[in-house]
């Protein structure tokens, strides 16, 4: 689906892959090299690939949850696929015609040119263009030991129907990607041009890649029953990447966030040797700017030696912020000889809070007013400062030329992907003269952990508009809804929802103690991903342990059992924590939830 402006206001390195040579052809009207040497060439072209369609809709896996705009997974490949200078092994599914590899952000309208160092980012596109996966249709996948296959069967353009059978090949014993063709009938809403539709692969950064066609150039690509494109690796390739950078930082996507006034912050992030090469050590940063000012600095060494290798990062000293307002954490790093910069700085929306009080990425004035050609919405989401808190009131920015009814919502995040799950809340505004529209609760909603999101529905085509709030810095936590939920195309830009919160008990932050006991914590796997285990060094009073996040906010108590608690990452983002036993004078040990 289109927005429209009502009015202006991951990737696995690996080191020494090889590759089964695959013969260049003979024929020139080839595309490529791209600057790592990829090549394509499709079945429309002399020496190109034979088209032979390999279906797997009756053997395969559905994919379910795809609607219109939106992003589903990861899903296993099943095997280390060689891309680039690094290996892929799952991958999400867009219902925009297109894959990524470890990257779940949303290509919607209007996309733009490949290769794009925008996110989403690693991704193959066989046709990245609206379409409409809620209105027929159905997606495939499918993998043995050495083939992995992705299969679009019958999905239509949005608001204009047709008919696109296609499929993505990833095979491991050639490292070549294929794309094949059934069929492909329509036109996509407002036809054919660089912004509705765009064909081909890039890297994970989005500084490399190939363009097979966008829009109508060049003018002798387009789509057909019975064609297949063919990229293909060099045979071998010198090329050299030194690049270390952020993949996340405070939180797993280096969203906005809020703190208590008063309360210390550490602060940490995740680094990422994104190279070819191995590296050295190296100096990461942090600072705090309250505009241009820089409030707090600090810096740690950080280590990623080899190709893939990832460095979870805590810097060792704390910041207290004293002053409400909008603040800006940067954690960035300084590798000598870093070819890629766009990937060494992380950016963090910060909102000093006290309570009760209003929870809000936005400065109170719309930039825009975005509507939808169809129906649709936007929201928001939010991760209290502290837990459980209660939620009183809900609002959101909009306005219509003709008296307008649309649905606020209270949401948890406990849908598919952390998406809007279960309504905790949602009644009925009445959207005529742009302003704020807020809603009580009638009981309040009390939050004990993770994240909610506030958001407006809307069934009126074009109606009502919402608010964006286009001015830096940028949440990142901003989300749409074209009758599936999913994080909003505009990354510059914050919706104007907001939600009213008051503290029923604020945890206040036990950070790391010292203590002269023998007593040790050790926790096994560090870092982990769904499961690990805490074993005390020597016996303990303590019936439980207390898992608290990097702003010092109590998430997560584990019971002990004979010295040993297991430890349920599943429920916890990726980053940062700190375990202690409740209720006794207690070490510390750092947890490092990592997938």
């Amino acid at each position: 689906m289109t927005a429209i402006i009502v009015a202006t206001l991951i990737a696995v390195s690996a080191p020494g892959i090889t590759w089964t040579p695959v013969t260049p052809p003979a024929d020139t009207s080839t595309g490529g090299p791209d600057a790592y040497g990829y090549r394509w060439i499709d079945s429309d072209t002399a020496g190109g690939p034979v088209y032979n369609w390999v279906d797997i809709k009756a053997r395969g896996t559905m994919v379910t949850g795809l609607g219109d705009d939106n992003v589903v997974g990861p899903f296993p490949i099943g095997f280390d696929f060689p891309y680039y200078w690094y290996r892929v092994n799952q991958v999400y599914v867009g219902s925009n015609g297109y894959i990524a590899f470890h990257d779940n952000a949303l290509a919607a309208h209007p996309f733009p040119t490949i290769p794009k160092t925008t996110r989403p980012n690693n991704l193959l596109a066989p046709l990245m263009s609206d379409i409409d996966c809620s209105v027929g249709g159905s997606v495939w996948y499918w993998g043995n030991s050495d083939t992995f296959i992705v299969q679009y069967d019958s999905v239509k353009f949005w608001n204009t129907g047709g008919n696109n059978t296609f499929q993505i090949i990833l095979t491991r014993a050639d490292s070549c990607i294929k794309f094949q063709y059934k069929e492909q009938t329509g036109t996509p809403y407002n036809g054919w041009t660089s912004e509705t539709n765009n064909t081909g692969i890039e890297n994970v950064g989005g500084n490399i890649g190939l363009s097979w066609l966008s829009g109508r150039t060049p003018s002798r690509n387009m789509y057909h029953p019975g064609l297949a494109i063919l990229f293909y690796p060099p045979d071998s390739t010198n090329y050299q990447v030194h690049d270390a950078g952020i993949r996340n930082a405070m939180n797993d996507r280096s969203g906005g966030m809020f703190v208590l006034n008063g309360s210390p912050m550490t602060f940490w992030a995740v680094a990422r040797n994104y190279g070819n090469q191995p590296e050295g050590d190296f100096k990461s940063f942090v600072r705090v700017k309250q505009g241009a000012v820089v409030r707090f600095t600090d810096s740690v060494t950080t280590s990623v030696p080899n190709p893939g290798d990832i460095d979870s990062i805590v810097f060792p000293n704390t910041y207290t912020p004293t002053v409400n307002g909008t603040y800006t954490i940067e954690v960035y790093t300084r590798l000598a000889g870093d070819v890629f910069p766009a990937n060494d700085t992380a950016k963090v929306e910060l909102h000093v809070v006290t309570l009760p009080g209003t929870l809000s990425y936005d400065d109170g004035v719309p930039e825009h007013m975005w509507a939808w050609n169809g129906p649709g919405g936007y929201g928001a989401r939010f991760v209290p400062p502290v837990y459980p808190c209660s939620i009183t009131t809900i609002r959101i920015m909009a306005g219509a030329q003709t008296a307008t009814q649309c649905a606020l919502g209270l949401f948890d995040d406990n849908g598919p992907g952390g998406s809007p799950g279960d309504t905790l809340f949602i009644g009925t505004i009445n959207v005529t003269t742009q302003t704020w529209y807020p809603l009580n609760l009638p009981t309040p909603a009390v939050i004990t952990e993770g994240a909610f999101f506030v958001g407006a529905m809307s069934a009126v085509p074009s109606a009502p508009s919402f608010g964006g709030d286009s001015t830096p810095p940028y949440a990142g936590q901003s989300w749409e809804y074209t009758g599936v939920w999913a994080p909003s195309r505009h990354a510059d830009e914050d919706v104007m929802a907001n939600a009213m919160i008051t503290a029923t008990g604020i945890s206040e932050w036990l950070g790391p103690v010292p203590t002269t006991e023998r007593l040790r914590i050790a926790v096994t796997p560090n870092p982990f991903g769904n499961k690990s285990w805490l074993r005390l060094s020597a016996p303990s009073p303590a019936q439980a342990v207390e898992v608290y996040d990097a702003t010092g906010t109590l998430i997560q108590t584990f019971p002990i059992s004979r010295g040993t608690a297991v430890l349920d990452g599943r429920r916890m983002a990726e980053g940062i924590y700190f375990a202690r036993l409740a209720g006794a004078e207690s070490p510390v040990a750092k947890l490092v939830v990592c997938r």
